[in-house]
């Protein structure tokens, strides 16, 4: 059974400023969880609306918002002398922008590459050193087992 959504129907229609229609409210709820689907694909489960940073669900209203105002994700539209057209920039249907997927990427701790210190043990003995060409210098070259060490 899939976790409730991020964010109830009340404050998506906050977001709209209009109560929604008893025929919108199916589509609405549908909206709702299918944002909250991609905001957890991004982030983290949040199987707890309660428990989910406000940013998560602010996304999730977002994306259902858009998904509400613009269910066939249309950029443009034109009637007689009327015209409207979005950006192209402007996102439009129930995908999630490059911004808020890098914010969830942010919340959940998968943003980017980190690097780890690895230590390797000190050994005193079982060195095997190696002469420099044209040097009396010799360089550490391993022990028995190491890869890369002479057998």
């Amino acid at each position: 059974m899939a976790p409730p959504p991020l964010a109830t129907i009340a404050d998506l229609e906050a977001r709209l400023g209009r109560p929604l229609a008893a025929d919108e409210l199916p589509f609405a709820a549908a909206a709702l969880a299918d944002a909250s689907a991609l905001v957890r694909t991004y982030g983290l489960p949040w199987s707890n609306p309660a428990t989910a940073p406000d940013v998560a669900i602010s996304i999730t209203l977002a994306a259902a918002e858009r998904r509400v105002r613009n269910p066939e994700g249309y950029r443009m539209e034109m009637e007689g002398n009327y015209q409207y057209q979005l950006p192209a920039s402007a996102p439009t249907g129930m995908a999630l922008t490059k911004e808020e997927i890098a914010l969830l990427a942010q919340l959940s701790g998968r943003s980017g590459i980190a690097s780890v210190a690895i230590h390797r043990p000190v050994r005193v003995d079982d060195t095997w050193y190696a002469q420099v060409a044209g040097d009396s210098e010799r360089i550490p070259w391993g022990a028995p087992g190491d890869p890369g060490a002479p057998r």
